[in-house]
């Protein structure tokens, strides 16, 4: 999927203490870049870790601070990799498209328990990567994943199919190299523990029920997404900081919704869409 372009993906408004100061457009970046740290070397427990990962979409160059509250304030604004990595917190890493999405698994400390996605996407693509309008009107979905057809209830999602077979019956067979590490999909799959889940903190994650179920047969995990919009509400000192609230959009307009806003992303938990994958033949 190269080029493809989208209005709008998330929400974003500011808040205070004490509630909304204004309505705006999406989130967007500057405010603190959280220290790189070793890949799943986030919250572990005996029964594996917690990676949390975001998808590449650079602040462009003339979004100054000025610039950004500028947009966000017209609404026509979107979170980037910045707003991303904070809002996934501590030890959260970025992806450069969907293969290093596969490398940064590998290269986890120990069995993945839970993997957090945080990216941009429409019902039916989900986004690794892609780049931000200058004036803030849309964001492009160049690389990530996309659904796979098939009656059988099996099939893996694109670009991934196109390497291991529809229904991955070549998983095991087929090696890819990624910078300097080389991998079959069976290798991908053992990273995970075996009650793992990955949740995708996307627009519309889990709005296309073909596509869910694709990742989660990947992945041989389970595999959530959310059906509406996840709204971002920025603290009143944005872009200075970047400690957003989320929440899913229920209401009409994205300042309505912030009421319900967590500081926690992980607890959102309305709207979910979940898909369990099937074991190919």
């Amino acid at each position: 999927m190269v080029g493809s372009r989208i209005p709008g993906a998330c929400g974003e408004v500011f808040r205070d203490e004490s509630g909304i100061l204004g309505e705006g457009g999406t989130p967007g970046s500057l405010g603190r870049e959280p220290s790189p740290l070793d890949a799943g070397s986030g919250d572990s427990s005996d029964s594996g870790v917690e990676l949390n990962l975001v998808a590449s979409y650079p602040k462009p160059k003339s979004w100054t601070a000025a610039k950004e509250k500028e947009l966000i304030k017209k609404g026509t604004w979107f979170p980037h990799t910045l707003d991303f990595l904070e809002v996934a917190g501590k030890g959260s890493l970025t992806i450069a498209d969907q293969w290093d999405f596969l490398l940064k698994i590998m290269k986890a400390k120990g069995l993945i328990r839970r993997l957090n996605f945080i990216s941009h996407g429409v019902n039916g693509q989900i986004a690794t990567s892609g780049e931000m309008a200058e004036d803030g009107t849309s964001v492009s979905l160049d690389n990530g994943w996309t659904s796979v057809i098939s009656s059988g209830g099996t099939t893996i999602a694109d670009p991934y199919a196109e390497t291991w077979g529809s229904d991955g019956e070549n998983s095991g067979s087929v090696n890819v190299t990624v910078g300097d590490t080389s991998f079959t999909l069976d290798d991908v799959r053992k990273k995970f523990t075996k009650g793992a889940e990955l949740w995708l903190y996307v627009c519309h994650g889990g709005g296309d029920p073909m596509l869910l179920k694709n990742i989660a047969n990947t992945f041989q995990v389970k595999t959530k997404g959310f059906s509406k919009v996840i709204v971002f509400c920025a603290p009143a000192n944005f872009p200075s900081s970047r400690n957003h609230t989320v929440a899913v959009k229920t209401t009409e307009k994205d300042v309505d919704s912030c009421p319900n806003g967590v500081s926690d992303f992980r607890q959102l938990s309305s709207h979910v869409s979940t898909a369990t994958p099937k074991k190919p033949k």
